[in-house]
């Protein structure tokens, strides 16, 4: 596999030392085994100079991204800069959101992370297709662009030859998913395990701070988070209104006031989103998402899925492999 990092001012420089960090200790381990290595790469700027990394340390590259380029796969790290900067580098996004536009149209697998699913979001490659986003960014990341299926949930989304990864670390996520697509899981999993990196599934929701929820919204955040976290008990209108020390009555008047239906629509949406994103990032049997999204039987969720979805859960998941 041949990979590009692009590198533009302000990224986060951890992530692409430490993906040619993994690459490297992939291929020495494979040629211990006596195998051929296979993993290439290069640090690509704009306009093959050096570029200032978000810490501010200069970071050297290999060459400029331009549009011929011989690889594989380009990824997009997140950055860490301010308005008035993110405002001066507006035509270096512009330039860049237009090569990975190009390079996604003549075949390349592109991966962004953190901020970086702005940059894809903003060439265009997101329309249409789910994608995710750190949970900090994603109030932000659905005003900016609101044709994107926002997987709020997961920290990894492969859909298109797009992947999308969540935080400012889930590059070792993305890396991974896309060693796996490349070069097949038995690769991925020689990467992971000598590393010494946990691939077991998870959620963002487990990392989001209730004091953030709290801060966002006075109402609808805080429901978001307990329908969410219900676990196998089934979240109700009662049980709800009861979480928010709300009468039932107040409760559906502030729901229509706010999302124009009623709270029982919401949670009913709000499960069915945790179920598409368990479907998408796990293995797990049906029967056992319908428990852990709050269904008693796994009839009554294949009927609501469908109702939403207009597909059943097992063909939601063979057509988002097959996208993947």
């Amino acid at each position: 596999m041949k990979l590009a990092i692009l590198a533009l001012e302000g990224c986060m420089d951890s992530a692409i030392t430490g993906i040619a960090d993994i690459l490297s200790l992939a291929n020495h381990v494979m040629k211990l085994r006596g195998g051929p290595t296979r993993f290439a790469w290069q640090i690509l700027s704009l306009n093959g100079k050096a570029v200032r990394a978000g810490g501010g340390r200069m970071l050297q590259v290999d060459g400029a991204i331009g549009g011929r380029l011989s690889c594989d796969t380009i990824i997009v790290p997140g950055n860490l800069v301010d308005h008035a900067t993110a405002e001066r580098l507006a035509p270096h996004y512009e330039k860049a959101a237009a090569l990975l536009r190009q390079h996604h149209a003549n075949g390349r697998l592109i991966g962004g992370f953190c901020s970086g699913v702005f940059l894809l979001a903003a060439a265009g490659l997101l329309d249409g297709r789910r994608a995710t986003i750190t949970w900090w960014l994603q109030s932000e990341f659905c005003r900016r662009h609101p044709n994107v299926d926002l997987a709020a949930d997961a920290v990894l989304t492969s859909d298109g030859r797009i992947v999308c990864a969540a935080g400012p670390m889930s590059w070792v996520d993305l890396l991974l998913r896309i060693i796996e697509m490349v070069d097949g899981s038995d690769v991925a999993k020689v990467c992971a395990d000598y590393a010494v990196i946990d691939t077991a599934q998870r959620t963002q929701a487990i990392f989001v701070p209730l004091g953030y929820v709290l801060g966002q919204d006075p109402l609808l955040i805080k429901a978001d988070m307990l329908v969410r976290r219900t676990g196998k008990k089934p979240m109700t209108v009662r049980r709800l209104a009861a979480s928010l020390g709300l009468s039932e009555r107040t409760l559906n008047r502030r729901f229509r006031d706010l999302t124009h239906e009623p709270p029982q629509a919401f949670i009913a949406r709000r499960r069915i989103e945790h179920a598409r994103t368990l479907l998408e990032t796990t293995s797990q049997p049906i029967k056992a998402i319908a428990r852990s999204t709050g269904y008693e039987d796994d009839s009554s969720f294949r009927k609501a899925f469908r109702k939403f979805t207009l597909m059943s859960p097992q063909a939601y998941r063979a057509q988002r492999a097959m996208r993947a």
